[in-house]
């Protein structure tokens, strides 16, 4: 595995905002997304490759407690499966021994998450899948059967540019809500993680989807607080 940094700060955006957690920032990503703000972590160059028992001990360096793991990238999910499954099978030891609470994967929304469904360490993991919108240019490489399949403890995020990204999110929801076992909640964003007017205005106006998921709008919270 390629890893681009570890490091404890704050959750600044999806279910566990504000919460302190241990990031685990892989390297490398097939789509680079123009407005992706961590472009350094695209690189592998000159990175070792490494097993999750390094990562394990990196984290236990940094931090002697941690309730909460965030798994992200560059892209996690291109990374070997069995060392990401390796890890994680390590990591959900800790929530009994170590006190660990929740693992939140975060992933582009190009690779297929439905190996990771039904694993035991499922019992604490929850999915943050990424949806990316037309300003992206990467729209039509979405894995659609992904949205199909995540639950409630689940993430769909849409991080929109303009009205016409907001649009065609809200066209990907309707689809989404035909599936009996969609019950993801759904962030949204907009590019840069500011707050815009236009996002919730539109958002609180569409009909049947404010009743069909748990939609909530967020900024991005480590960038108001100025913290990595």
């Amino acid at each position: 595995m390629k890893v681009s940094e570890i490091f404890q700060t704050v959750q600044g955006e999806g279910i566990f905002t504000g919460a302190v957690a241990t990031f685990i920032r892989f390297a490398g990503c097939s789509l680079g997304c123009p407005e992706c703000d961590t472009k350094y972590s695209w690189k592998t160059d000159d990175l070792p490759d490494v097993g999750a028992p390094w990562i394990v001990d990196k984290m236990i360096d940094i931090c002697s407690r941690t309730r909460h793991v965030c798994i992200t990238g560059g892209e996690p999910l291109e990374q070997p499966k069995d060392d990401i499954f390796n890890l994680l099978q390590i990591l959900q030891g800790w929530h009994g021994s170590k006190g660990l609470e929740s693992i939140v994967i975060e992933t582009n929304g190009a690779n297929d998450v439905s190996w990771l469904l039904d694993k035991p360490f499922r019992s604490i993991t929850h999915l943050s899948v990424d949806f990316k919108l037309p300003s992206t240019g990467h729209e039509g490489r979405m894995v659609n059967s992904n949205f199909m399949k995540l639950g409630p403890k689940d993430v769909v995020k849409f991080v929109c540019k303009d009205a016409g990204d907001l649009a065609y999110a809200g066209s990907v929801l309707k689809r989404m809500s035909k599936s009996v076992d969609s019950n993801p909640t759904v962030l949204f964003h907009t590019t840069g993680g500011l707050a815009v007017n236009w996002l919730p205005q539109t958002i609180l106006q569409w009909e049947g989807l404010l009743e069909r998921f748990d939609i909530r709008i967020g900024v991005q919270l480590h960038k108001l607080y100025d913290v990595k």
